[in-house]
């Protein structure tokens, strides 16, 4: 694990070592190793026997070995890592181990020992001391690194994690004391000589180097296991102290009691204590890192109080400026609320009003298309028909008498009345559109505008057969008539084209043709009423008008009027004005 999380940056576990915290460390190592070297060439020198130093040396050395175990259980607590785990049980069966040691050392609670101890006991759970250590060293440097728990598993128990550790420990140091008391018989002899001042055999050479080699092989395990925390750095200065304790303790010193028994017990002390140090060190700082850290959570409480009670007046204050301001919007929401309903109500009015208006200018309009209908046919039938009747009678008494030449201008004059009269009679109401119907009116319309005007005019009906009911077919007929009357008298042009279609709710009538054009911004003549008439006939059967035109552009006139329930078909049209096949005669 390279990245050391937020939540478990201040251990010495995990925790990176800074340039000061390696110089430290390697300041230390080098003040062992010079002390290690002074000390060789006088390992060998016998000094006086002091049996005191044993007990107090190795009970300094069990307390911290227990203190050491006990706070790396706290840091396993909280982090969860194995490795520690393993860490902490090595130490404590350090401990347990020393304790078997001290117990069963010759001479310091009884000649022999206690616990059964024989001449060899001593030896032996030395070696199980200094050479169990540096496995558990081994196996934590194995398993460091990615074995911290996620947080969601640091919440479980971890109790029996560690009755089982401390267990292991206890077990293990038991099993070693019975083998080195009880099982001798089956260890090869370190000690010979007197039981108080014995030397060293060849086997006890032999199993401390490969005492020697463990703790050897666990520096190398440590210096290989990047990256290195602060924890990683002291454990391999304390490898380095038990390498020199064991090297003082069978190989380069000559007995007990000598300067290299009592400097490789130094060693041992040291290297029991420099963990033990660091973590509490670490403690202290973390307890001062508390204790800051309450105090500014103190300051920031009551900051946070000071700040709730201005926030808290400012709310009031607040409160009392929303209540206000909310009585206000209130009244006026309910004035707003009566203006818009007396608008609803005026509108509705408006458009009953228009309704009405639009009602009655439909009856006026029917009227008139009625009486137009009624005065065209005495027209046609019987004014046309007196005319007719009485030039036929002039050309009779024309033929029996030599009056012939002077009643020649009568007889035109009767003439022009006829065709007066019939033109009079369809510029009225065309009796073609309701004998004939809307396409042959249509077409007859289309005629007509040839004749008086002179300009060509296209007409497309869509279908051929297409018929409609009053007062749509006449609102057509009229919207079509005026248009071809507008364009006769102020386009100027050379060709018209109209286009009748019906689709599924509606017909479309388009009238358009190439002349001038006109700005439909520019505000209309006082007298001109041509295109609101368009409109006007249009809104009398709901229909809608859109017309298009620009100067040199010529004019394009669409008319969509809705055909009544009765008449629609199964399917519909969404377009509103659905697009046109182009022709020659379209503007532009």
């Amino acid at each position: 694990m390279n990245e050391l999380t937020t939540d478990t940056r201040v251990f010495l576990s995990i925790l990176a070592p800074d340039r000061r915290e390696r110089q430290l460390a390697i300041v230390v190592a080098l003040i062992t190793a010079v002390a290690f070297v002074s000390v060789v060439p006088f390992a060998k020198i016998q000094l006086p026997t002091v049996w005191a130093f044993i007990p107090v040396y190795e009970s300094a050395a069990i307390v911290c070995d227990f203190l050491t175990a006990a706070l790396l259980i706290g840091q396993y607590r909280i982090l969860r890592s194995k490795a520690l785990l393993v860490l902490a049980t090595g130490y404590w069966l350090t401990a347990f181990t020393a304790t078997a040691h001290l117990l069963t050392f010759p001479g310091v609670f009884s000649a022999t020992g206690w616990l059964g101890a024989r001449g060899q006991s001593t030896a032996w759970l030395y070696v199980f001391w200094h050479g169990s250590f540096p496995l558990f060293v081994i196996a934590y440097a194995w398993l460091k690194g990615d074995d911290v728990a996620p947080r969601t598993l640091r919440e479980r128990a971890c109790a029996p994690a560690i009755l089982a550790s401390f267990a292991f420990a206890a077990l293990l140091a038991i099993g070693f004391a019975l083998l080195a008391t009880r099982g001798y018989a089956w260890l090869p002899p370190q000690l010979s000589g007197p039981p108080l001042a014995p030397s060293y055999t060849a086997a006890h050479g032999i199993v401390l180097t490969v005492t020697w080699l463990l703790s050897l092989l666990a520096l190398v395990a440590l210096f290989r296991r990047r990256p290195h925390s602060v924890l990683d750095l002291w454990l391999m200065i304390v490898t380095c102290a038990s390498l020199f304790d064991v090297a003082f303790a069978g190989v380069l010193n000559h007995g007990r009691f000598d300067l290299g028994f009592y400097a490789g017990r130094a060693f041992s002390l040291c290297a029991a204590s420099f963990v033990l140090v660091v973590l509490t060190l670490e403690n202290m700082n973390l307890y001062a890192r508390v204790v800051q850290a309450l105090e500014g959570e103190r300051s920031e409480r009551q900051r946070t109080q000071l700040q709730t009670a201005r926030l808290n007046e400012a709310n009031a204050l607040l409160e009392q400026r929303v209540a206000s301001r909310t009585a206000a919007l209130t009244a006026a929401n309910h004035h707003l609320v009566n203006e818009v309903l007396e608008r609803k109500r005026a509108e509705a009015a408006l458009e009953h009003s228009r309704e009405e208006l639009r009602e009655l200018a439909s009856i006026g309009t029917s009227a008139r298309e009625q009486e137009n209908r009624r005065i065209a046919r005495e027209l046609h039938d019987e004014l046309c028909q007196t005319l007719a009747a009485s030039r036929l009678a002039l050309e009779l008494v024309s033929e029996r008498n030599e009056l012939k030449a002077e009643l020649a201008p009568v007889h035109s004059l009767l003439d022009e009345a006829v065709v007066a009269t019939r033109r009079i009679a369809a510029d009225l109401r065309p009796l073609v559109l309701d004998d004939l119907g809307l396409v042959a009116a249509a077409d007859w319309l289309a005629q007509n505008f040839r004749q008086r005007h002179g300009i060509e005019c296209e007409l497309s009906v869509e279908p051929p057969d297409l018929d409609l009911d009053e007062p749509q077919a006449t609102a057509v007929f009229r919207i079509m008539q005026e248009s071809l009357n507008n364009i006769g008298r102020h386009a100027h042009a050379s060709r018209a084209r109209v286009s009748l279609m019906r689709h599924d709710d509606h017909v479309l009538l388009i009238v358009q043709d190439n002349g001038a054009g006109f700005d439909l911004s520019t505000p209309r003549k006082l007298n001109s009423f041509g295109l609101s008439g368009l409109r006007e006939r249009a809104y009398l059967v709901a229909g809608e008008v859109a017309i298009e035109s620009s100067p040199g552009y010529g004019t394009s006139i669409k008319v969509r009027i809705p055909l009544p329930v009765s008449r629609v078909p199964a399917t519909r049209d969404a377009a509103v004005f659905p697009p046109e096949a182009p022709t020659a005669a379209s503007p532009g």
